[in-house]
């Protein structure tokens, strides 16, 4: 099943003629990479049977309008988020203080009664991050979590990309506290980010989106370590995957505008490539792991003939607003590969939330991804 298929560069003739049949074509770019077109061709949900398949086997799970009118009952706030992204991206992220983004928090956050303000800071030593502000919760004065944090940052270190994104955490990255972190103080992290943007709701009130994860993860999940996306003309995320130790797989559920993904199994991903002539399946998937060769890099994210081999595999899709795609994890070689192009022309909202077990501590001992390769990071 298609959900949408390739069409070649130097087809504006064709796209345009398409276009005028009421279909939707819309040119892949990132960062000047011209990777052809994506013509959208079916929106079907695949059945409760084929979504538990795609999920076991580690595939994207496309749901297309599974969030149904929750992005116009929310459009106030998606508007307002999307005009706060404006302002962040007209100061080039921040000011000579580091407070733009720290000002518009506060303003969101100004009545919240248990959130208080604890600091600010930006990492010198990191180019993407711009600012991070940091509260502690302090219900009825008694502090119950501290060190809660949102994150600035643009999506890749590259003059040609805007994209901004916004993650919510919690600790020291250094040390990888969050991975560790208990139920109690991820819920004030994801109260942090539901207060300060309210279309959380959107996705976190939609009862089919929910009905879907519970019958897949089929035990009691959260939705954490949540990031808002603002996608850019030109920008996007090259392919990666979002798999951490603890973490059972990701919801991305898009709110305004559209967003192209490529997207499939890491096993299905380096059959291709070796079909593609990039080498032996084996050395693909250690090569992915690796995340050090050059060739790869150009292969996944600027490669025309390979986009289009991937579209006609099934793994291309074209998201708008009021659809969710699920990435599933189940370990370091059975996890969701995928590659996101903004498309349009104005940046787009979407959020992504991990999805965690509930009520369970994180133990490191016998985590399937600790002591394997840590890459998982095809960036261009």
């Amino acid at each position: 099943m298609h959900s949408a298929r390739h069409l070649a560069s130097p087809s504006d003739d064709v796209a345009a003629a398409l276009r005028r049949r009421g279909r939707e074509v819309w040119p892949l770019r990132r960062r000047g990479a011209a990777l052809g077109h994506a013509v959208t061709v079916h929106r079907r949900t695949p059945t409760p049977a084929e979504q538990e398949r795609l999920w076991q086997r580690g595939e994207p799970v496309f749901l297309p309008g599974v969030l149904g009118r929750a992005p116009q009952r929310f459009a106030e706030a998606i508007d307002a988020t999307l005009r706060m992204f404006d302002r962040l991206r007209e100061h080039g992220g921040g000011d000579p203080t580091g407070e733009v983004f720290l000002d518009e928090l506060s303003a969101r956050l100004a009545d919240d009664p248990d959130l208080v303000y604890a600091g600010s800071t930006v990492d010198r030593n990191d180019p993407r991050e711009v600012e991070r502000v940091f509260v502690n919760a302090e219900p009825n004065g008694e502090l119950v979590a501290e060190d809660l944090w949102a994150k600035l940052a643009w999506i890749a270190h590259d003059e040609r990309e805007s994209s901004l994104r916004i993650r919510f955490s919690n600790g020291l990255d250094q040390l990888e506290q969050w991975m560790t972190t208990g139920d109690l103080v991820a819920s004030w992290v994801d109260q942090f980010a539901q207060r300060a943007f309210p279309e959380c709701d959107a996705v976190l009130r939609c009862a089919a989106l929910r009905e879907r994860l519970d019958a897949l993860l089929d035990r009691p999940h959260r939705l954490s370590e949540r990031i808002v996306y603002n996608n850019a003309p030109d920008g996007g995320a090259a392919f990666h995957h979002d798999a951490e130790p603890g973490q059972l797989g990701v919801v991305f559920s898009q709110l305004e505008g559209h967003t192209a993904w490529f997207s499939l199994s890491k096993r299905r991903l380096a059959a291709l490539l070796e079909r593609h002539g990039y080498g032996r399946r084996s050395d693909v998937m250690r090569a992915l792991d690796d995340n050090c060769d050059a060739r790869l890099l150009d292969v996944c994210n600027r490669d025309e003939a390979f986009a289009r081999l991937l579209a006609a595999h099934g793994a291309l899709f074209v998201l708008r607003a009021g659809d969710s795609i699920l990435l599933p994890s189940h370990g370091i070689d059975d996890v969701a590969w995928h590659s996101v192009l903004a498309l349009g022309d104005r940046p787009s909202l979407a959020h992504s939330y991990g999805l965690f077990p509930r009520g369970e501590q994180y133990d490191p001992a016998g985590d399937p991804w600790l002591g394997a390769a840590a890459g998982g990071n095809v960036r261009a």
